[in-house]
């Protein structure tokens, strides 16, 4: 037995349940119970009795590398032929800029840990990057000056992409050593590779592999700090408290979500001290068991002391130890990021981070980047399987977790439950019922982590994709891993081949949405081709979808002689591919304005603003929107009169000036979008699609007609939004 925990090695090549008391009577009980239940799960096959345990291990190393190579070859694949996703631009320009400038102005706090891994390449390689007189480096603008970086400086996109997420990947990878690693101190060596295999495959963790994001770093901190601050709990040892601390360390500039692991922890602890096993500890010159509550109290005291210790340490580390976020801050030219919208503060927190603020205990940065996304979270639109809603609403993310998780994953959940209950009714267990009851102790932090982080989520009110509860699946797979307990039974070949069926069953439903992993939606939600129904934003259309737009054009109409009309969700540009096409609103909407007709052609339309997320008019087409529609129709219909005479043209635009009429053109635009939008919700499906997330319709004179002159397909009696997003000019060179 290799059990870390274990009470004496075992006579057979087995892996035995992970026990938390090494010394106790009773944890050499359960030893022995578990052994004799889990003895087939990790035997060797008849025929090899004498197989040697170096073999044994060369086997199982390349398995686990193979796996995890097919993971991290399908993760990073996946995106070589796609744009930027909407923020990644953002977290390398601004990741970069801290190595180069020691500028931490620019989005504190959140993600900084990605920030940094991601643009180590860039060290070496040294791209381009803007000077120290740039307006937009000044002024603390991140989207504006990613869009200088990635377009306006001679560097080469795609190199920066692919450089910035094969460092992702690297994090995915040792995601996936951890699950196995966790699996396999539970239910053996087969229920860690089943684990891997779950992991390998998961279209999710494929995705976000391969994407510059704060959700893989967030998945993998918050995954092993839970592991090794449990293990903590039972053991105190030199190499638990250092790698507890890293990764507790590593954990705090993942994201500011990580500060689940304050509840979590405290549910971890009294779980630990409501069972009131021994806490084990082995140090230089102490080794006792502590059993006393007292005593269990002190160790667990010294440990929160300890993190948080390290947990402030990193902060102030990363900040290099700096109050000031500027990297000169005598120069009032240096602007801090403000957010483009604010919906203010919670009095507590705002209280609580002013006095933070005030007495230094935590640099500015990070301070001002916690602000930020406290301020800018309430009224955020979200959508759901046809329904909106500002700010959060509780249901939102156990649906995505419904229509976004692969039935393969739900069965062997169930039937890992399913294993784990027959421990109690197996012959050589009937006479000790504890074992059941132990292994159902070393789910704690996997339950605790799931419930924490899920629980938090919902509470939340930023409801704009699934991959805000991606952590929580590295925890799923472990506990699917529990299916292995069936081999208790080496007589049933049927389980055997319903597991393997479910298995391929998953890794066809992976290779078959590869190269678009971020598009996975289960049967159960009616599969990808209706996605756009059920969830938009990230979790389906995250802008990366450009280039394939840009293919789909050369395949169906490579003269070009039908107009393409494009409403972009992105941070990526049209120009970077030739990509012939009149923008329509989108977000960023950086176009001039200027007034233009709509015409008969092909329309492709990103699934977030179809479903009216981030442009001015969004939402479900309200009345107040119809009169304003028509409104702002009578004025378009005059200038367009006045615009055959230049005098009367002039003379119209300046009784009201060109600032009014900018704004009656871009609002009318907007409103023009949103009801040909509402009118292809409702009657027609998308004819084409880019990768599920660019959805595109041939429209006619009689369609166009029908959707902006005729009566409304949808009219809901709903007052209009507070906020409306507003216009982004374009990024002009120096």
């Amino acid at each position: 037995m290799d059990s870390p925990r274990s009470a004496k090695p075992s006579p057979a090549p087995a892996r035995t349940l992970a026990l938390t008391s090494a010394h106790s009577k009773e944890t050499e009980a359960v030893v022995e119970i578990a052994r004799t239940v889990l003895m087939a799960a990790t035997a060797q096959k008849a025929g090899h009795p004498g197989q040697p345990s170096r073999a044994r291990s060369w086997w199982l190393a390349t398995v686990v590398v193979v796996l995890l190579a097919l993971y991290g070859t399908m993760a990073w694949t996946a995106s070589l032929n796609k744009g930027p996703a909407f923020d990644e631009a953002l977290q390398l320009a601004v990741g970069y800029n801290i190595w180069l400038n020691n500028d931490l102005r620019f989005e504190g706090a959140n993600g900084d840990l990605v920030k940094r891994w991601a643009t180590l390449p860039y060290l070496v390689t040294r791209p381009h990057f803007v000077g120290h007189e740039d307006r937009f480096w000044r002024e603390g603008m991140p989207y504006e000056l990613a869009y200088r970086f990635f377009f306006q400086l001679g560097n080469e996109p795609g190199s920066l992409l692919r450089q910035g997420r094969a460092m992702v990947t690297l994090l995915g990878v040792a995601t996936g050593l951890l699950v196995f690693g966790w699996a396999r101190s539970l239910f053996g060596t087969r229920g860690g590779l089943i684990a891997l295999g779950l992991f390998a495959f998961s279209p999710h963790m494929q995705a976000f592999g391969g994407i510059v994001s704060t959700d893989m770093s967030i998945t993998l901190t918050l995954f092993a700090a839970t592991w090794c601050i449990w293990r903590l709990l039972h053991e105190v040892t030199l190499t638990h408290i250092a790698v507890s601390l890293l990764a507790f360390g590593l954990l705090v500039l993942a994201k500011p979500s990580a500060l689940v692991i304050l509840p979590l922890t405290a549910l971890l602890v009294m779980v630990k001290l409501a069972v009131r096993t021994p806490i084990a500890v082995r140090l230089p010159g102490l080794s006792q068991n502590a059993t006393q509550l007292r005593s269990q109290l002190a160790i667990v005291a010294s440990m929160v002391a300890l993190h948080a210790f390290a947990g402030a340490s990193a902060i102030w580390a990363h900040y290099s130890f700096r109050h000031a976020a500027s990297p000169a801050a005598d120069e009032a030219s240096l602007k801090m990021f403000t957010p483009a919208y604010e919906d203010g503060v919670a009095e507590p927190l705002r209280k609580s981070l002013q006095w933070v603020h005030e007495s230094h205990l935590l640099p500015e940065g990070f301070y001002r980047g916690v602000h930020n996304l406290a301020a800018n979270d309430e009224d955020i639109l979200s959508f759901m399987n046809g329904t909106w809603a500002v700010g959060g609403r509780a249901p939102f993310f156990p649906y995505a977790l419904w229509v976004k998780t692969s039935p393969v994953l739900m069965l062997l959940l169930l039937a890992g439950a399913v294993a784990w209950w027959r421990l109690g009714s197996t012959p050589s267990v009937k006479e000790d019922r504890p074992a059941r009851r132990r292994l159902l102790y070393e789910f704690t932090p996997l339950f605790a982590l799931i419930l924490c982080y899920l629980g938090i989520a919902m509470s939340e009110s930023l409801n704009i994709g699934h991959r805000h509860v991606l952590p929580i699946y590295p925890a799923l797979y472990v506990l699917a891993g529990a299916v292995a307990l069936f081999w208790a039974d080496i007589r049933s070949r049927l389980r055997t081949a319903c597991l393997g069926g479910a298995l391929a069953w998953m890794v066809w439903e992976t290779t078959a949405i590869w190269p678009n992993p971020l598009a996975y939606f289960g049967p159960q939600a009616g599969g990808p081709e209706t996605a756009y129904k059920r969830l938009v934003d990230s979790s389906l259309d995250w802008g990366m979808s450009l280039p394939g737009l840009k293919q789909w054009q050369e395949k169906h109409d490579p003269k070009h002689q039908t107009p393409l009309f494009l409403a972009y969700f992105g941070t990526d540009t049209p120009e970077r591919y030739d990509l012939r096409a009149r923008q329509l609103p989108g977000f960023y909407d950086r176009r001039p304005i200027e007034a233009y007709a709509y015409q008969p052609g092909y329309y492709a339309i990103s699934a977030t603003l179809l479903q009216g997320l981030y442009t001015p008019a969004c939402g479900p087409w309200r009345k107040g929107y119809e009169t304003d529609y028509h409104l702002t129709g009578v004025r378009m219909e005059e200038l367009h009169r006045a615009n055959k005479d230049p005098r009367t043209l002039q003379a119209l635009v300046q009784q009201a000036g060109v600032e009014w009429w900018q704004h009656e053109i871009y609002y009318h635009d907007a409103l023009r979008f949103g009801r040909l939008s509402a009118w292809l919700r409702h009657t027609r499906k998308p004819d084409a699609h880019v990768d599920h997330s660019i959805l595109i319709w041939k429209l006619s004179y009689e369609d166009l007609a029908a959707a902006l002159a005729g009566p409304p397909v949808e009219l809901v009696d709903q007052p209009l939004p507070g906020r409306h997003y507003r216009r982004h000019g374009p990024v002009e060179r120096n």
